[in-house]
């Protein structure tokens, strides 16, 4: 009687198995890259609704959102928050733009001097909203209204920060403070201080504020919020305290992370999207997209030199006044980086077509690289 084999032999199997790893190998990195040029359209649609809401707040109020609201009680200045010194951010002037109707609502309400006060822009954990009397109540409140994420400010590529313990909202976008360094955190007007790019503390830019045209003149980029405190991307070297970019960029190791003394891991430059200082809601078009990120000081109240990053190969993304969004190569020229930053620059900006995109009035209208 004949036998009838029913099954595969091991040698056919383990053939089998090769032949599939093999097809997996070949395709999983076609399947990566479709994934990842997704979320870099996700990321682009992101900065485009974001900017179109900065123009429509320019169109109900005639003027563009400050990169940061900050006041002072007792100088004619009420401000927002429990401590008043604080400096609420860009996104949260324009939340009625981007679907966040109740959110902006419920922040009105409890903004100084109507109500009792914002929460600080760090405040995430249960006894930053308890504190000094504040009690279940404003416990509720920070819980359903701060801390809140919100999908237009997130960038899919970028993972989220491992600490949140001072990260309430996270923000992967930011404002152009211009091609400069020696100012950014200043409120316009402060001993003189009126930055380059379109957005700085306190300042509600009129759109014949930029006579390098909108189209010319970035206003919006996205950078990596999260990391670890010595990576390239999301890291912050601090005491960096010189005017020049050289300085920064020999903070950077050879094994491609930051040198020195960095940002606390509690601290991520992404995870506080109502705080309206340049180290959480600016970057500067002075280093290439995708360098290190520095900081004068040890904290984050210093000024901020920091320019665009991301999880995108070859480079990250920007928006321009005018709505539209362009990829900026890790390429792009910079020129002299060696340059020291003076106060109140004028004319053609020192950092090549870089400069020249981040700058609202040096005169020197660049042409966006293809």
């Amino acid at each position: 009687m004949k036998r009838t084999r029913t099954g595969f032999t091991l040698v056919e199997l383990l053939v089998v198995i090769a032949i599939i790893g093999i097809l997996v190998g070949l395709l999983l990195p076609a399947v990566q890259a479709a994934r990842e040029a997704a979320r870099r359209m996700q990321c682009s649609n992101n900065l485009k609704q974001l900017q179109l809401a900065a123009l429509n707040y320019e169109s109900a109020y005639q003027r563009l959102p400050a990169m940061g609201y900050r006041g002072w009680s007792g100088r004619g200045h009420p401000g927002l928050g429990w401590r008043n010194n604080r400096p609420y951010s860009f996104i949260m002037q324009i939340l009625p733009f981007i679907e966040q109707g109740n959110l902006a609502t419920a922040f009105a309400q409890r903004a100084k001097p109507g109500g009792p006060g914002l929460p600080d822009p760090w405040d995430y954990r249960d006894n930053h909203f308890t504190r000094n009397g504040g009690g279940e109540e404003n416990l509720l409140w920070g819980n359903t209204f701060w801390k809140k994420d919100i999908s237009t400010l997130i960038c899919p590529s970028d993972p989220p920060p491992t600490n949140r313990n001072e990260s309430p909202s996270l923000n992967n976008y930011k404002v152009c403070v211009g091609d400069d360094y020696h100012q950014n955190h200043f409120r316009q007007g402060q001993a003189g201080r009126n930055n380059r790019g379109m957005y700085q503390i306190n300042r509600w830019l009129r759109i014949g504020g930029i006579p390098d045209g909108l189209s010319n003149t970035i206003s919006l980029g996205e950078r990596v919020g999260g990391g670890a405190p010595r990576d390239l991307l999301g890291g912050v070297a601090q005491n960096v305290r010189d005017w020049n970019p050289a300085a920064c960029l020999a903070r950077l190791g050879p094994n491609r992370q930051l040198t020195g003394q960095v940002r606390a891991n509690f601290r991520p430059t992404g995870g506080r999207a109502w705080d309206g200082r340049p180290y959480f809601m600016g970057f500067a078009t002075i280093m290439a997209p995708n360098s290190p990120n520095c900081n004068w000081g040890n904290g984050d109240w210093n000024e901020d030199m920091s320019s665009i990053s991301s999880h995108h190969t070859g480079g990250a993304q920007v928006a321009m006044g005018d709505g539209s969004v362009h990829f900026i190569s890790s390429s792009i020229d910079t020129g002299d980086q060696t340059w020291n930053d003076v106060a109140n620059p004028s004319g053609p900006s020192r950092y090549g077509v870089w400069g020249a995109l981040g700058s609202k009035d040096g005169g020197d209208i660049a042409q966006l690289p293809n």
